[in-house]
């Protein structure tokens, strides 16, 4: 595991009691939502639309077990262009 993600890993697990909630903050493209939204079939996402239109904020809770799930998730996402993680 690369430094930065241990370090990521290290702060999780010493903010976090798991297995608990965990809230993922997103910002995509507009185009980008549907490709969001087919990551996570069936969880409940929040959306707002930007001032310009151009993109929107995702908000999810998720009941995470550990850090390495809250890992995973980034890690799923990560393969949508333009996301952006909050």
């Amino acid at each position: 595991m690369p430094h930065k993600n241990a370090r990521f890993k290290q702060a999780l697990d010493g903010h976090h009691q798991w297995p608990c909630p965990y809230v993922f903050k997103f910002i995509v493209p507009n185009e980008s939502l549907e490709a969001l939204l087919a990551l996570f079939p069936g969880e409940e996402v929040t959306t707002r639309p930007s001032k310009s239109g151009k993109y929107i904020s995702a908000t999810l809770e998720s009941h995470m077990c550990s850090s390495k799930a809250v890992m995973d998730v980034y890690e799923k996402v990560s393969v949508i262009p333009g996301i952006m993680a909050l």
